[in-house]
């Protein structure tokens, strides 16, 4: 599934900028993303996230030969300070795809938010099933 499906990441200006079974990465610009503070919005820093997330866990089960459509079944962020540039949101695996009991596809994904100094200014952790083909 391409991210350009994605509304969010069209409307919200993203950019895929790293992209491997191992490593996503998607850029989000300070301009069109601001809140009233004048820093990135909370909503697309998430949202960045979450998609990276999503993406990673696309890409490891295509990697693995495997089917179906990816969910997200939860997550937790951290803010841990403003961003003031344009930011990406880089998505590791914390751990081997795993079958779940039902057969599907679990992904647990670590999500950074970067700032363009290199700064971290957020983390995430989430979860992603892979939902077998029926």
């Amino acid at each position: 599934m391409s991210l350009d499906a994605i509304e969010p990441f069209c409307s919200l200006a993203m950019r895929e900028v790293d992209c491997s079974p191992d490593r996503v990465a998607i850029s989000v610009p300070l301009a069109g993303n601001r809140n009233d503070k004048g820093t990135l919005f909370g909503g697309s820093m998430y949202s960045a996230m979450v998609l990276a997330g999503w993406r990673l866990s696309n890409l490891s089960a295509d990697q693995l030969g495997r089917s179906g459509d990816v969910y997200v079944k939860d997550s937790s962020i951290e803010f841990l300070r403003p961003i003031r540039s344009d930011m990406q949101a880089v998505a590791t695996l914390g751990s081997p795809p795993a079958e779940t009991r039902t057969g599907n596809l679990a992904f647990e994904v670590m999500i950074e938010a970067v700032d363009e100094d290199g700064v971290t200014c957020g983390r995430a952790t989430a979860s992603f099933r892979l939902l077998k083909d029926k």
